[in-house]
């Protein structure tokens, strides 16, 4: 029987690029505590030599509340004169209002600020295994129950985007600025929010397997097994929007349906199966192949941000119409926010659809490994991943307008315009603005690599482990619950590198016994002092080099007219050539050596072009056609490197040193051009780099007395 409790309560605070007035990024410079406590119990009974049972629960809290730097101070409406930004009957919407800059800064307290958030996770779990011949069997299940409490909103004290459309040439759609913009305080799409308080949500899983390891030939062992996972969807105060009846689906109030009305997924068998064959004395050959089910994602956002709790006010302006006076920043928002309404809806909602799919990730490999002379084993390894039905985590918008056109977000009369026209729901809902998808199955990934790797087994003071891979991973899924997709409805012609797109990796670590003291080859008669300073010293390191990210080339603000989360610009030459347009580089992009890749200019911005008008329309542009992760950040190489020794004080105690150097030779490896997986190429400094992958060299001293 075991029990254990375990208890962290850190308390942080991280300004933006800007300070803490100021802000300087959309996500997430904050002043947060947070508490995290875990106990657990268990009980094992061998029941007999053959039969083993294993019984264990547990129970998890975490509780975090992040503010923002200015939450308690209405700057925004009474510094910066935004009318009704800060609310007195909302205090979580004091601070500074957020206002974003194409190709600046941006300006304000962070997005998605206050976060309450509350979580209880209960578990039990039991596992029962008997050996009878050849068969090693395993029987388990495991019932997992989630409370959450939580608050958080997008833009509780309002939020404003300038992205240059108002000041561009309308002929080139080239040549806006989003500081100018700013200056005639005409933004393109504002917003602002407001929840009902904490609201809660409750979900629960369960898995049940079977397994046996069975010893067909005293060198041949499969491993067969199945698993069953069954995985409920939001319960508690919850709303789904239903794609079909476009109203939002309560779990809670009149009308309600448990779990909003969307259904479980009842199809999540996994088998697996695997082998071990020792096909000669020193040669192993292994394979195996499972399928597996992911409901993570992000934990944090969930149904609960749907009306009638949460009410939202969101414009998106057509560019191609005269600003209204309504439009303008000093204006402000109105004084009182529309009641949230789940049938005549306005403001986003979000949706599941009708059943929450869980993730599908099947995964195989083949790996043939082989030990030579006598501390040497050598392996070549092929392993391979096929995900689909991934979550898009509101990476789109499924009230985008279907068809580019001008009329969008204004109508056919431009001195009377109309925000949602054209959306897609338009029609059953006029004043709705984004269908943000949410565990919505619509992504995949595909990753294939070979991987070799030898070893030394440590044997006369010497052991290394080198490790090379070459893989390919290409989809439309940026990680678990992201992705760029330009028309909501063709995700499927997204594809190309997507996170983690590491071509090349190649690693060695390594531990040396220096040949010096007692029982090694060098002055081993040494002791006392001499022994205690030049005997028994290690030297060990790991050497890390691998190839560069793959990085997905935007534009600044959607010309396609169409809301359009991911736009795109035409690829019309090779950005990683130099030797052409060497004049606009200067010009136009701020390179100051054109004609060479430089940390201003990782790629020739040049080699992109905005997209010609779409068929029939003025200002409206097609959808462009680069694919995502078509550019590369820096290749990354790292030293790190310990210097340790054992100083022996008595038989049962000792004092370990440690001297350990982080990138050791200091080398600057770069990050990703824009900072991130995005970046845009149509902004002046769009392909700069301006931050590093590592550290610096960091060097740390340890002690560690053991007795």
């Amino acid at each position: 029987m075991f029990a254990s409790y375990s208890f962290g309560d850190v308390r942080s605070q991280r300004p933006g690029p800007l300070g803490p007035l100021w802000g300087g990024s959309d996500c997430c410079p904050s002043a947060s505590n947070s508490r995290a406590q875990h106990f657990g119990l268990g009980f094992t009974h061998t029941f007999s030599p053959h039969l083993l049972n294993d019984l264990h629960g547990g129970y998890f809290r975490y509780a975090i509340n992040a503010l923002p730097f200015n939450f308690g101070n209405s700057i925004g409406s009474d510094q910066l004169g935004i009318p009704n930004a800060n609310r007195t009957t909302d205090p979580n919407s004091t601070g500074l209002t957020n206002i974003d800059i194409a190709g600046f800064t941006p300006l304000g307290d962070s997005l998605f600020l206050p976060e309450h958030a509350f979580e209880n996770i209960f578990q039990i779990a039991d596992t029962l295994t008997w050996i009878r011949g050849r068969h090693s069997l395993k029987f388990g299940i495991d019932f997992r129950r989630q409370q959450r409490n939580f608050y958080q909103v997008t833009a509780p004290r309002g939020f404003f985007d300038f992205g240059g459309v108002y000041t561009n040439d309308l002929s080139t759609a080239n040549g806006g600025n989003g500081l100018a913009d700013l200056l005639l305080g005409i933004p393109d799409a504002n917003e602002q929010d407001f929840l009902q308080g904490l609201y809660p949500t409750r979900y629960w899983d369960l898995g049940a397997f079977v397994q046996d390891d069975f010893r067909i030939l005293p060198n041949l062992t499969i491993n067969l097994g199945v698993r069953y996972n069954i995985t409920s969807p939001a319960n508690g105060r919850v709303g789904n929007f239903d794609l079909n009846r476009a109203i939002v689906v309560t779990s809670y109030g009149q009308k309600s349906v448990s779990h909003a009305g969307v259904q479980f997924d009842k199809n999540d068998w996994a088998p697996r199966i695997g082998l071990a064959w020792s096909v000669q004395r020193n040669t192993v050959v292994r394979s195996a192949f499972g399928m597996f089910y992911s409901s993570e994602a992000n934990i944090f956002d969930d149904l609960g941000l749907n009306p009638p709790q949460l009410t939202f006010l969101a414009n998106n302006y057509n560019s191609g119409a005269l600003p209204s006076n309504g439009q303008l920043i000093s204006t402000g928002f109105p004084t009182t926010l529309p009641v949230g309404d789940a049938v005549n809806i306005s403001g986003p909602v979000k949706t599941t659809g009708p059943k929450r799919i869980i993730p599908r990730i099947m995964e195989w490999n083949l790996s043939v490994q082989r030990q030579f002379k006598d501390n040497f084993v050598a392996q070549i390894a092929y392993v391979g991943t096929r995900a689909y039905h991934l979550w898009n985590h509101e990476a789109s918008d499924l009230n985008q307008p279907p068809q580019i056109l001008d009329t969008n977000f204004c109508g056919p009369d431009p001195s009377n315009c109309i925000s949602n026209f054209g959306r897609r729901y338009f029609n059953q809902q006029p004043n709705m603005t984004a269908v943000l998808p949410l565990d919505y199955p619509q992504l995949e990934m595909f990753y294939n690599a070979f991987q070799a790797s030898l070893n030394k087994r440590f044997a006369n003071g010497f052991n290394f482990l080198a490790a090379y891979t070459f893989a390919k991973n290409l989809g439309n899924a940026d990680g678990n619950t992201g992705g760029f997709i330009q028309d909501s409805y063709r995700a499927d012609l997204e594809h190309g590198p997507v996170v983690p797109d590491l071509r090349h990796r190649f690693t060695i670590s390594y531990l040396y016994e220096l040949p010096f003291g007692p029982g090694r080859p060098f002055l081993s008669d040494m002791g006392g002092i001499a022994d205690a300073v030049f005997g028994g010293w290690q030297v060990a390191g790991i050497t890390s080099l691998q190839s560069g990210e793959a990085v997905t080339g935007v534009l600044s603000s959607d010309l396609s007219n169409t809301g359009s989360f991911s736009y795109r610009p035409d690829q019309i030459a090779n950005p990683n050539d130099f030797s052409f347009n060497t004049g606009s580089q200067a010009t136009d992009f701020g390179c100051t050596n054109p004609g060479h890749q430089t940390l201003d200019c990782w790629y020739n911005q040049a080699a992109f072009a905005v997209p010609a008008l779409a068929p029939g329309q003025q200002s409206a542009h097609s959808f462009g056609n680069s694919r995502i992760g078509n550019l590369r950040g820096p290749d990354l190489v790292d030293f790190d490197l310990v210097l340790q020794k054992n100083f022996k004080i008595r038989e049962s105690q000792q004092v370990e040193f440690r001297a350990e150097f982080f990138n050791i030779f200091n080398h600057p490896n770069f990050g990703l051009p824009g900072g991130g997986s995005a970046v845009p190429v149509d902004v002046p400094g769009g392909a700069s780099i301006t931050n590093t992958a590592t550290d610096n060299r960091q060097i740390e001293f340890a002690l560690k007395y053991t007795f």
